[in-house]
């Protein structure tokens, strides 16, 4: 499976309850602490670190640490915009994706839905590499995110 990040992948993905926490003592990032991110661009995605290593981790179904990269760069983007709203996207479905390992469905399809409305509102049918309506046509899981 292609890569877009040279960094690492973690020792695990992180589900609740199978795995020390990843920001505890004894997690996989608990001496790297929370990301800070910069602001993604549809100028800068094919270079921005923390958007590439979050589609790495998508892909391997790291979807736990996936969430932590996507929510700092929705943080860089002030949480408004088109993409701001497309990380938010992909975080509710990393969140869905982790609540069907578990066994949650119920909440599982609550977070799709939500993903759903927000990629439902995009203006862009193409944003950061994503081409929107091959997001759209996943129904709901990702099986693999590519950029162009």
């Amino acid at each position: 499976m292609k890569r877009y990040s040279q960094k690492a992948l973690p020792k695990y993905a992180f589900i609740p309850g199978n795995a020390p926490h990843p920001m505890k003592e004894g997690g996989h990032m608990y001496e790297q602490g929370e990301p800070q991110s910069y602001p993604l661009t549809n100028g800068n995605y094919q270079d921005h670190e923390h958007f590439l290593y979050a589609l790495d981790l998508i892909n391997h179904k790291y979807y736990w640490e996936a969430h932590v990269y996507l929510e700092a760069i929705w943080n860089a983007n002030n949480r408004v915009g088109d993409i701001a709203d497309l990380m938010k996207a992909l975080i509710k479905i990393c969140a869905g994706e982790i609540k069907l390992i578990m066994g949650q469905k119920e909440p599982a399809t609550e977070h799709f839905k939500r993903a759903e409305e927000l990629i439902g509102m995009l203006s862009s049918d193409f944003l950061v590499g994503i081409k929107i309506r091959e997001l759209q046509d996943k129904h709901n899981t990702l099986e693999f995110l590519k950029i162009t």
